[in-house]
């Protein structure tokens, strides 16, 4: 399908076109350019071979095989210059690439000169300073090397005839990431290989500019936290090669009528691939709207990136830059490819796992698992996703309650309970027939949970309203709630309030401040607070915010990343000490902390709940086992030191490529069951 330019002239040809298509018949070596770009595999695995002296000759011979197919297809690419009919467009073009067969031929040279087995010094330091020099040249002059001229046309209104006809005219100076892509990763790789052989021989220190090169060729593949290329101003400006790609594939969100039919807008997406004209769609998706009268409407803020999108991302390297930058910010922290042995240690902690549900946007339900979500620097381990259900998008809520309990508010305000007995390990095991427990709950400006079985609403006028379904753990109805308790109000202004549990309540202000509320009387609805606690900023410009356990808060990019921050408290756990988080639930700890000058006798018994730890329903250990688990810690090391204090971790990016979705909530945990 003919695509069109930022601008919205169609395009009748460029160079990056041309050479997508040459790609298919170019036999063996347009296979190749094709997984350089497309795929981060090519990238690793001679990354992996460099990082060991063994294999680094076959990482050099690949890329040399890379390298002459390149040259063979660029060569191809000048004599198809003629299909682009502008003869200002065929000189323009055709200089660029043949500057890119110079820059080509200089990085044969290097890889030719480190496939050398001699260990000249002299030799690997001039190789590795030339090498360099050549990719600098990529990220000159505003990207020049990167810019291509396109022929597009316009159609343009004739008053005299009352026709119009098409105008063709030049678009220079446009980034493309073909053909100049693959080149530039080939010139990344001889120069690292390069630059290594000096680090090895002890000769660092007589590498050019070597922190700076570093420095700016990091910049150039990563994407800058918080660029969003649907955004105006600073951030959503590209400014490197990794933002200008993002930035030329967009998706639209197109209705497929103006008004609903039986409430429903059926929609699907349209991307465009500005640098080579690509256009394709799909990604239906259907949006219960209030009444057959009004408009199909959606704010695309809210969709998140589709599978078109982030696959056309990926396909034109997105991908194989963020492995390049992974491998760039290595070396720059740590001298060298080569990365440090880390052995297999005994852990004294057991970090336990986190579940999301995901609606994606054609309403089927998704689940993921985050193994040791709380584990420090995050944890990039997932399960899933495993398609759970369908037909969940007609709720204007959906949370978890805590263990198998599921909620959805419908739109006439109806509270509807769904047994998931499958939670923990990701199966489509329901329990029986939805049940309706509510109704009147299309009221509340919004609906969350509280985890152990506690939901809040927030009314329009502000007022947080605390609810109790003591009949979640089988379904109950109506009757079996405890009485409904105002806890709080000023609530209203929030852009998003959720919980981790435990009485933890998480509130975003409009000007992205993160404020941090511990309600200790969640259990029973009482009006016990804490003081609340400004925590972060920044917090406005995610596609979606939730929260786990033990200070574990997600934030998903409209990009399709999934970052993890930790807020909270690391103890130092115990030597020898293994925590089995299926049936642990507390601990004992001395108050005030033991010290070599104080006797145990002196302090006093505190403990501490695990209200963070899904539990299993209707589970429990019997008392004398219980009562052995519970005092563990202090069996083991009579000294237990004190909790640190409140601070954040990440953020780290622990997931990519998760498609847009219409929301996402937390399995909580059920409520704490231990021995009678």
């Amino acid at each position: 399908m003919a695509g069109f330019t930022e601008k919205g002239f169609k395009l009748e040809a460029s160079v990056a076109g041309t050479m997508a298509g040459m790609l298919p018949a170019a036999g063996p070596a347009g296979a190749a350019i094709a997984t350089v770009i497309g795929g981060v595999a090519f990238i690793m695995e001679v990354l992996e071979w460099l990082e060991n002296d063994t294999s680094v000759q076959d990482a050099l011979r690949d890329m040399q095989k890379q390298i002459d197919g390149i040259i063979f297809v660029l060569n191809l690419l000048d004599q198809r210059m003629d299909e682009l009919v502008n003869q200002v467009a065929i000189e323009s073009n055709r200089q660029t690439n043949r500057d890119l067969l110079d820059y080509l031929d200089e990085i044969r040279t290097a890889n030719l000169a480190l496939q050398s087995p001699a260990r000249d010094l002299e030799a690997a330091v001039r190789t590795a300073n030339e090498a360099g020099i050549t990719l600098d040249k990529f990220i000159r002059n505003d990207f020049d090397i990167w810019r291509w001229t396109d022929v597009v046309s316009k159609d343009v209104f004739n008053p005299q005839t009352g026709s119009t006809h098409a105008v063709t005219s030049l678009a220079p100076q446009q980034f493309k990431h073909l053909p100049t892509l693959p080149v530039y990763a080939m010139a990344v790789l001889t120069w690292l290989a390069a630059r290594e052989k000096v680090v090895q021989l002890g000769a660092k220190e007589r590498l050019d500019d070597d922190a700076g090169r570093i420095a700016r060729h990091l910049a150039a593949v990563s994407v800058r936290p918080g660029f969003d290329k649907y955004a105006d101003g600073e951030l959503g400006a590209p400014e490197s090669i990794a933002e200008n790609i993002k930035w030329q594939i967009r998706a639209f969100a197109i209705a497929g009528s103006a008004h609903p039919v039986n409430r429903v807008c059926n929609w699907f997406f349209e991307v465009q691939n500005w640098m080579d004209g690509d256009l394709k769609r799909g990604d239906h998706f259907d949006l219960t709207m209030e009444s057959d009268h009004v408009l199909c409407t959606v704010d695309p803020a809210t969709l998140g990136a589709p599978s078109l999108e982030l696959d056309a991302e990926s396909a034109s390297g997105i991908d194989m830059l963020q492995g390049l930058a992974e491998t760039l910010e290595h070396v720059s922290s740590a001298g060298t490819l080569k990365k440090p042995f880390i052995g297999q240690f005994p852990t004294t902690e057991v970090y336990a796992p986190a579940v999301l549900y995901v609606i994606a946007q054609n309403a089927d339900l998704h689940w993921y698992r985050n193994e040791e979500a709380s584990r420090p620097g995050g944890s990039a381990e997932w399960k899933g996703p495993v398609k759970i259900g369908n037909g969940w998008g007609d709720f204007t809520s959906v949370f978890s309650g805590g263990g198998a309990a599921v909620y959805g508010i419908r739109p006439d305000g109806k509270l509807m309970w769904y047994g998931h007995d499958g939670f923990f390990e990701g199966t489509g095991k329901w329990r029986g027939e939805p049940r309706e427990v509510g109704h009147g709950w299309q009221g509340f400006k919004s609906v969350f949970s509280g985890g152990e079985h506690v939901i809040y609403g927030i009314q329009p006028n502000g007022d947080l309203i605390w609810y109790r379904h003591d009949g979640a753990s089988y379904g109950g109805d109506v009757t079996t709630w405890a009485p409904s308790v105002k806890v709080g109000n000023g609530w209203g202004d929030f852009v998003k309030v959720f919980s981790g549990g435990g009485g933890v309540i998480y509130a975003i202000r409009q000007d992205g401040v993160l404020e941090r509320h511990v309600h200790t009387g969640y259990l029973q609805g009482t009006l016990e607070w804490e003081a609340r606690d400004e925590i972060g900023t920044g917090w406005n410009g995610f596609q979606a915010v939730v929260a786990a356990g033990d200070g574990v808060i997600y934030a998903f990019t409209r990009d399709g990343k999934v970052l993890w921050y930790r807020y909270g408290k690391r103890k130092k756990p115990a030597a020898g000490t293994k925590w089995d988080w299926k049936h642990i639930r507390e601990i004992a700890y001395l108050e005030p902390a033991p010290t070599r000058e104080t006797a145990v006798t002196d302090a006093v018994w505190k403990k501490i709940r695990f209200t963070d730890i899904p539990v299993l329903p209707d589970t429990a250990t019997d008392a004398a086992d219980w009562k052995k688990r519970q005092f563990i810690e202090l069996e083991r090391n009579p000294l237990i030191t004190e909790l640190m204090t409140m601070t954040w971790e990440g953020p780290v990016e622990i997931k990519r490529g998760l498609p847009g979705f219409r929301s996402v909530f937390p399995l909580m945990n059920a409520p704490f069951r231990g021995p009678n």
